[in-house]
């Protein structure tokens, strides 16, 4: 089992989920729900923008920037009952994960990483995702860094240490290529 270090993953965050550059373009990155999915139910946020909207687990996005398309959706979150294979967590913390999926629908090939997702909680904290290896994670694991080509997708599950108590509101989705996060809302269990 291999196990990759806080460190790595702040490399990564600043390399975003899609390597995206503006050259100079003032574009606008857009996103709205993909046409094959469920219907948007706006949700309270601590502090929404005018125009955004908060989608249901499961919904697909289509995001839409100066360097690319893709679609984007969280698709379950699970909390509890993974084993603490690394003995990472305080008395006070549990394993939890999100499935994740981003497809590539733009001509060139796009970078996917965990490290642009995060769970937002009604007080305000986030939490950053980690990364881990190893047969009792719940698999597939979302891989640490891909390409994508045309056409392809890339799906699995990224890994959060939260607190036992409480439960996260909603699932971020924060590349460099957004000027704001997509969020779906997490349901209470």
């Amino acid at each position: 089992m291999r196990y990759t270090t806080t460190a790595l993953a702040a490399c990564l965050l600043l390399a975003g989920t899609v390597s995206c550059s503006s050259d100079g373009d003032d574009s606008k990155a857009t996103v709205s729900k993909a046409s094959e999915t469920q219907s948007v139910s706006p949700a309270p946020s601590p502090t929404p923008s005018p125009t955004q909207e908060t989608y249901k687990l499961g919904d697909t996005v289509d995001v839409s920037t100066a360097d690319g398309k893709f679609t984007a959706a969280a698709l379950a979150y699970k909390a509890g009952g993974i084993p603490d294979v690394a003995g990472l967590l305080k008395a006070d913390q549990k394993w939890a994960v999100l499935e994740v999926k981003v497809c590539n629908k733009g001509p060139e090939s796009i970078e996917v990483s965990p490290f642009v997702w995060s769970l937002a909680y009604t007080d305000g904290a986030r939490v950053e995702p980690m990364h881990m290896t190893g047969g009792e994670l719940p698999q597939p694991l979302y891989p640490l860094e891909a390409k994508v080509k045309t056409d392809d997708c890339v799906r699995g599950n990224v890994l959060f240490q939260v607190p036992k108590q409480g439960a996260p509101e909603r699932a971020l989705y924060s590349p460099d290529a957004l000027d704001e996060p997509v969020e779906w809302t997490v349901p209470k269990v």
